[in-house]
């Protein structure tokens, strides 16, 4: 069979994916076979001589809608690796069968190549490499060229939401302390030994954001008596130490499917968070996971894992996910989500329908813009 010849069991898939309004080419299907992403088609002996006939799988099926739909001009496979595991598991567009599960091999693959391609990893790398024998203004340099990169910091949905009720067309940015601060963090991790002091790092520890759990005042305390009694060089060559990439490289299957449960529940309530401010009508439901959030001080993470799931960025947030920190946020804010699940999209007494729910967010959305309903 030729490269751009169709089997018959290639013929029934293209059909079967044109249905969904999906385009897909026989070379691609070849692609994602020599990548063994796409199982190759079983035989069917056809009896009497008369040889054999490829045979689809229903999983085939299943298995090229998600990689189309994960799939871009230009995206490279390992990103669209990436795509498909953050799917994995879910209800599938068109049948609602659960998205099969891409081969882990691959997905462990594309992690590594994400991570070593992200910029805050190769920040932490410059940092390690960081000693005497660099000018430390090079690393704080990189590190502003970095946070520069950085979207900017979308606000507290309460403060969204009472600005597109007023109609303020003036809506000031957030100041980018806490990005600043984990720009700041990672500088710090560069410093020669002795330069570092307990009370810096761990201000920069609490202010990046990344440490939501951790207490300001404990930290600095536990800092300035580890700095003082000759311990603090000695952790903060652990903290060097740790290597996101060598982490990635070594992941168990079991535990980066749980980082990517925790990665969900924090993007499923970032979600809900970044919805607020955008007028999406109020519940008590959609209150108390705002207020366990604000609790857990976990707006911004939360917010960043809502908008990177499907994306090449999501491997930052599976990365962070592996720390069991997170994990235990993710069991705090999943319970507040069990608790009040049927009262999310609908306010006590009322029978609202998803579509009457939806509707109202979009007149409300189009009083804000100052359009007739």
């Amino acid at each position: 069979m030729t490269r751009n010849e169709a089997s018959p069991a290639d013929r029934e898939l293209l059909g079967l994916l044109h249905d969904r309004g999906l385009a897909v080419s026989v070379a691609q299907l070849e692609r994602w076979r020599r990548a063994r992403l796409l199982p190759r088609h079983a035989r069917k002996a056809l009896g009497r001589g008369q040889g054999s006939t490829s045979v689809l799988d229903p999983r085939t099926v299943e298995i090229a809608d998600i990689l189309t739909r994960s799939s871009g001009q230009g995206k490279d496979l390992r990103a669209t690796v990436l795509a498909w595991y953050m799917r994995a598991g879910t209800p599938g567009v068109h049948s609602r069968q659960p998205v099969p599960e891409p081969p882990f091999e691959a997905v462990r693959d594309a992690l590594v190549w994400a991570l070593r391609g992200s910029r805050i990893q190769r920040l932490m790398e410059q940092a390690r490499r960081a000693r005497d024998d660099i000018d430390t203004d090079v690393l704080y340099a990189d590190a502003d060229k970095f946070l520069a990169r950085l979207p900017g910091l979308i606000g507290h949905p309460g403060r969204m939401r009472q600005a597109l009720r007023d109609n303020d067309q003036d809506i000031q940015p957030p100041p980018r302390g806490g990005q600043r601060s984990m720009v700041n963090l990672i500088a710090l991790l560069g410093l020669p030994p002795g330069e570092v002091s307990g009370e810096s790092f761990a201000q920069a520890m609490t202010a990046s954001g990344l440490f939501p759990w951790a207490d300001s005042e404990m930290l600095v305390a536990a800092f300035e008596h580890a700095e003082r009694d000759g311990t603090l060089d000695r952790l903060l060559h652990e903290a060097r130490q740790r290597d996101a990439v060598a982490e990635a490289e070594a992941v168990s299957p079991q535990k980066l499917a749980r980082a990517r449960e925790v990665a969900r529940t924090l993007g499923l309530c970032g979600s809900l968070y970044l919805m607020h401010g955008l007028l999406l009508p109020d519940t008590p439901g959609q209150q108390a996971i705002r207020a366990k959030i604000d609790e857990l001080g976990l707006g911004e993470i939360v917010i960043t894992a809502a908008q990177t799931l499907t994306k090449v960025k999501a491997a930052n947030t599976l990365s962070l996910c592996l720390d069991p920190h997170f994990d235990h946020l993710s069991e705090q804010l999943n319970e507040v989500l069990t608790q009040h699940i049927d009262g999310i999209f609908r306010r006590p007494g009322e029978d609202d329908s998803a579509e009457a729910f939806m509707a109202g967010w979009m007149t409300a959305l189009q009083d804000a813009a100052g359009q007739e309903t």
